[in-house]
């Protein structure tokens, strides 16, 4: 807990006791908490007081950009590598080359014919590789490592103490009461602190992790992973030209000789340990008002008294006011009578109240005018709503009147239709009937004429229940097409035999 939050609590407290402190009822229970369980009552803890000098974390944050700025120069020396190489591997020919081969004749073995190139058996190859594990480099890894282990063990000793604190706070009472005991207990165990934050540490804390953090970032830069391979510099440092002239490398050296020869902790850690039992005088009051607090909240939420209490709140500060107000309207009038056993700070109160009592009032009608004002313009906007909604309204009843009539029109349409397509549907179904009935009597022709002719096919089983069943209804298809025609056909022989022998 933060020392604003401590003293907001104290101030808190005090006037908590001082509210309590002439309640007779109170004071009882007060008694009989502070008489009992006191053997139970233990506190203890370990702290500490810390300061973390500021010098060492500024110099080294000063540092750090000359720090990153070093590793961008990415600095490099390239070594030369020749190898003597077949000629018909030979890609690219340099002058080193040439010239090598000018020192060795003994690579030209042959004579080229007349008007031919000279060309060599073997050439010298000459390969450039670049290599970062130059010494400036090897010191930057260096000085980098030394800076994360100075401010890594620093960081851990503080972490060390910080963890370590603990305050610990317990205690048991029971009091036999009317209809039962009270018990209560508490066990309080806190571990968090901010080592003192009204010093800065916290700030200072974080500068820490801040800079190791950016440390640690630069030892994983593909530079220093490389550099990390070489062997480590050996203190003492060589000034080489480049750690004197630039100006970078330069602050590199001079961070790591103001860590090397740095004298002391950088921080100051004073350990304190604390343990009471049974408790103070004045820390038993003010636990037993924690006990009292504690019971007001069980009975308040226990029984579901909020509103009971909040009203007897209003009312009793309703009668606290009334009778100031009282006592103050009786002493002015006494002096207005000529009563003259007044001082002076007695007058200027009473004048300080009644001046108080009328700036209250005064606001209370301004307040009263704001309000009349705001519900004024909230009548206006209500009004101004109410206007829009009926507009709607009326948009709404009119596209709903246009709406029901596209939906008679619309439904006189689709019955329309409707009657047209159970129509059509009908006539397709009388089609599809008829279709039907032509295919079955011309399978059945086609069966029959099979069977007339001896045409030899696939004959197909009729034996099973849908086979027979569609052979059914083909032979009674050819049987109805054959009673049609045969009544076609007597009334033909009926023209052409009997009329025809009346004629003749």
């Amino acid at each position: 807990m933060s020392r604003d939050i401590l003293n907001q609590y104290h101030r808190a407290g005090k006037r908590f006791a001082e509210a309590l402190e002439k309640n007779r009822e109170a004071e009882r229970l007060r008694e009989k908490l502070s008489q009992n369980g006191r053997q139970s009552e233990k506190l203890a803890g370990v702290y500490y007081h810390v300061h973390i000098d500021e010098d060492w974390i500024s110099r080294i944050e000063r540092g750090i950009p000359h720090l990153e700025a070093a590793i961008r120069e990415d600095r490099q020396f390239i070594k030369t590598e020749g190898n003597v190489t077949p000629i018909e591997r030979v890609r690219k020919v340099s002058r080193s080359s040439v010239e090598h081969l000018a020192r060795h004749s003994e690579m030209i073995t042959h004579k080229p014919a007349e008007g031919d190139d000279l060309i060599p058996d073997k050439l010298q190859v000459f390969e450039n590789e670049s290599n970062f594990a130059v010494y400036e480099n090897r010191v930057l890894y260096m000085v980098l490592c030394y800076t994360r282990d100075f401010l890594d063990y620093r960081y851990a000793q503080i972490l060390k103490a910080w963890k370590e604190r603990n305050n610990e706070m317990s205690f048991q009472k029971t009091l036999r009461m009317q209809g039962g005991n009270l018990e209560f207990s508490l066990m309080l165990r806190d571990s968090a602190d901010t080592l003192g934050d009204e010093e800065g540490n916290a700030e200072r804390i974080a500068r820490i992790e801040n800079a190791y953090g950016e440390i640690c970032g630069f030892l994983t830069t593909p530079l220093m992973k490389e550099v990390a391979f070489a062997p480590m510099v050996t203190p003492p440092i060589t000034r080489t030209n480049v750690l004197r002239m630039d100006v970078h490398f330069r602050e590199v050296v001079s961070l790591y000789d103001y860590l090397s020869t740095y004298s002391g902790d950088g921080y100051t850690l004073e350990r304190h340990e604390t343990s009471k039992g049974p408790f103070s005088e004045e820390m038993e009051r003010e636990i037993n008002e924690v006990i009292l607090y504690s019971l007001y909240l069980n009975e308040k939420y226990g029984r579901d008294l909020t509103d009971e209490l909040e009203a007897a709140y209003q009312e009793e500060e309703k009668q606290r006011l009334l009778a100031a107000k009282k006592a103050r309207d009786e002493r002015l009038q006494a002096l207005r009578d000529g009563d003259d056993d007044v001082t002076l700070d007695e007058l200027l109160e009473l004048f300080d109240q009644a001046l108080f009592e009328r700036d209250a009032r005064i606001s209370e009608l301004l307040s009263e005018i704001e309000d009349t004002k705001g519900m004024r313009e909230e009548v206006t906007a209500l009004n101004l709503r109410e206007q829009q909604l009926r507009a709607r309204i009326d948009e709404s009843m009119r596209k709903t009147a246009e709406a029901e009539k596209r939906a008679n029109e619309n439904a006189a349409e689709g019955e329309r239709k409707e009657r047209e397509y159970l129509t059509q549907i009908a006539t397709l179904r009388e089609e599809v009937r008829s279709e039907i009935e032509k295919r079955r009597c011309l399978s059945a022709r086609m069966i029959g004429m099979a069977e007339k002719y001896g045409i030899k096919s696939e004959q197909k089983d009729y034996s099973e229940k849908e086979a027979f069943l569609e052979l059914e209804k083909e032979r009674e298809a050819f049987e109805h097409v054959y009673q049609s025609n045969w009544k076609k056909a007597k009334q033909k022989i009926r023209k052409k035999v009997v009329w025809g022998r009346k004629q003749s």
